[in-house]
């Protein structure tokens, strides 16, 4: 079954750009291996709450295609000093979309069209 991981960062300002570097290599590594199906990074706006600098929203095959990737690969935004990353795997349990807003894309998953590191050929 999918398994969506969300990974919260706390990065120290003057380590974003050595933290972005190590996200995008990690990942490439991880979407090479074959488990990870996409995956999204956010920067903190600062409106709103300021605790997290970074949420990484992914899609991977299983639960266990995460934790295999993970023991072999152990993602390089973790040594960047003062980076601290909270993951977890969770479930989907409820859907809710716009009534107001046409629909811009497919809904039957949040697949963003875009450039970066995932585009789909």
């Amino acid at each position: 079954m999918e398994a969506t991981l969300i990974n919260v960062f706390i990065v120290p300002a003057d380590k974003e750009e050595e933290f972005l570097t190590n996200w995008h290599r990690t990942s490439e590594i991880y979407r090479d291996g074959g488990g990870l199906i996409e995956a999204h990074l956010h920067r903190n706006t600062g409106v709103g709450n300021g605790t997290f600098s970074f949420v990484n929203i992914a899609r991977w095959v299983s639960a266990e295609a995460w934790r295999t990737a993970h023991v072999a690969y152990v993602p390089g935004e973790y040594s960047v000093e003062g980076v601290k990353g909270h993951p977890s795997i969770f479930e989907n349990v409820a859907d809710i979309y716009s009534t107001v807003l046409p629909a811009t894309q497919d809904r039957t998953h949040w697949l963003a069209a875009g450039g970066g590191v995932f585009d789909v050929d």
